[in-house]
C-alpha cells in the first residue's frame, strides 16, 4: 500500500501538462508574405482550442463589420516537440446586405512560449468568392496569452 501511495503523490505534484487548450486573447497582425514586414494596424481577437482537437476563433479587422463574417471554426493538432501547434480555421464572409459573398480559410503554424501561457502563430490566409474559388492570399502573425480568471 505504501508503494502506490508514493507513486499516486509523485504523479499528483508533476507539472501540468503544457497544452494550447484553453481560451486565448490574440492580437493579430498584418504581414507583406515576403517579407514578413507588419502592412496593416494590428486587432484583437479571440481562439479556443478544445480538448479533442477543434478550435474556434473571432477578429474582425480595423474597418470591417461583425456584421460581415461569421465565428471561425476549425480544427488544431500537436507537431512535433511539446511546443509546436498546427491549426486551420475558416467562416463565412457576407455583404452589407447579408449576401453570402465566400469564406476565409486560415493556416497556421503555432509556437507555445516556455511558460505555456503565451504562444505566436505565423499564418497564411485565402479569400474565397462564392464559388470557393481563391481571389487573394495574405499572411499574419499573432501574439496571443492565455485567458485565465
Amino acid at each position: 500500500m505504501a508503494a502506490l501511495t508514493v507513486a499516486f503523490s509523485f504523479a499528483s505534484a508533476q507539472a501540468p501538462e503544457r497544452t494550447i487548450q484553453g481560451v486565448w486573447q490574440t492580437m493579430v497582425t498584418p504581414i507583406n508574405c515576403q517579407t514578413g514586414d507588419p502592412v496593416g494596424t494590428p486587432f484583437p481577437g479571440l481562439f479556443t482550442f478544445n480538448k479533442g482537437g477543434t478550435m474556434s476563433e473571432y477578429g474582425v479587422g480595423p474597418g470591417s463589420s461583425p456584421v460581415l463574417r461569421s465565428p471561425g471554426h476549425g480544427v488544431w493538432a500537436r507537431e512535433h516537440g511539446w511546443q509546436n501547434y498546427s491549426f486551420t480555421f475558416m467562416f463565412d464572409r457576407y455583404n452589407a446586405n447579408g449576401v453570402f459573398i465566400g469564406s476565409q480559410k486560415v493556416t497556421a503554424t503555432v509556437e507555445l512560449g516556455a511558460s505555456g501561457d503565451e504562444l505566436t502563430t505565423n499564418s497564411l490566409g485565402e479569400i474565397l468568392d462564392a464559388n470557393g474559388n481563391v481571389i487573394a492570399t495574405f499572411c499574419a502573425r499573432t501574439a496571443a496569452t492565455r485567458f485565465e480568471q
